[in-house]
């Protein structure tokens, strides 16, 4: 499938956090609030021949615990499975930041 129009995906402080709010609001106490990549292995997803995009799905671990795979995308909005597949993100919490604009 070819991919959707280009939209600025950037957003506000404000905006992030009403929407982390939202979700904390309708998860369970214990929930995962977020996860952390490293610069370095985002830059070599994105840095594949050919890549335009990163996709990310929601998976589970070999433990049963949710997780998000990242995957680069291609012009003809196909996933890059033959190169760079990113997973194993430290979870906040424990590895959450000390500013909590987005997960208090």
């Amino acid at each position: 499938m070819p991919l959707p129009q280009k939209n600025n995906q950037i957003i506000s402080l404000d905006e992030a956090s009403k929407l982390t709010s939202k979700y904390r609001a309708e998860s369970k106490t214990d929930a995962i609030k977020g996860g952390l990549f490293w610069k370095e292995y985002l830059q070599k997803l994105l840095d594949q021949p050919g890549c335009v995009a990163m996709r990310y799905y929601y998976a589970v671990d070999n433990d049963g615990k949710n997780t998000i795979v990242l995957t680069g995308v291609n012009s003809n909005g196909d996933d890059i499975t033959e190169g760079v597949l990113l997973e194993l993100a430290p979870w906040c919490p424990p590895w959450c930041p000390s500013n909590k604009d987005l997960i208090s």
